[in-house]
């Protein structure tokens, strides 16, 4: 009997300690994304800019400029929030390069492209400046929303 009860003890005690135990992964999110995607190590890294470009007197007021150029077809009324994103290559001296816009709609975007183009005309903007303080080319991404 003695016999039988350490026989189960044992199997129980090895069965017991014989589970697969969960590892606690020690990666942090960004070893994650790295391994799934794998960078070229040729290609550095953008750079960090420190400042930003902005609209002289503030991006908020570069936003209100470009409701105030909208069409009035643009600007007819509508249920739905229209929105799009404007996006800008600034340069090192403040010059607008280009503007680009994205969004559902393909008309309010082309309005919103033309109203841009003509709040950004002889607008010289504050460069972007990185790290060392050296004015460099930006891509500024900018948010826009209407409801009519």
């Amino acid at each position: 009997m003695k016999i039988v009860l350490v026989l189960l003890l044992s199997l129980n005690f090895s069965l017991g300690f014989a589970q697969k135990t969960e590892k606690v992964s020690t990666k942090t999110v960004a070893d994650k994304f790295e391994s799934r995607s794998p960078q070229d190590p040729s290609v550095p890294p953008p750079p960090i800019m420190v400042f930003p470009a902005q609209f002289p007197g503030g991006n908020k007021k570069f936003v209100d400029l470009v409701k105030l150029n909208l069409s009035t077809e643009a600007k007819s009324p509508s249920s739905k929030i229209r929105k799009t994103e404007i996006i800008l290559k600034i340069d090192a001296s403040g010059n607008v390069l280009n503007i680009s816009t994205f969004g559902e709609d393909e008309v309010f975007n082309k309005e919103v492209k033309e109203a841009t183009r003509q709040s950004t005309e002889n607008v010289k903007w504050d460069p972007a400046k990185n790290r060392e303080g050296v004015k460099v080319i930006e891509v500024v991404r900018i948010p826009f929303h209407w409801k009519g």
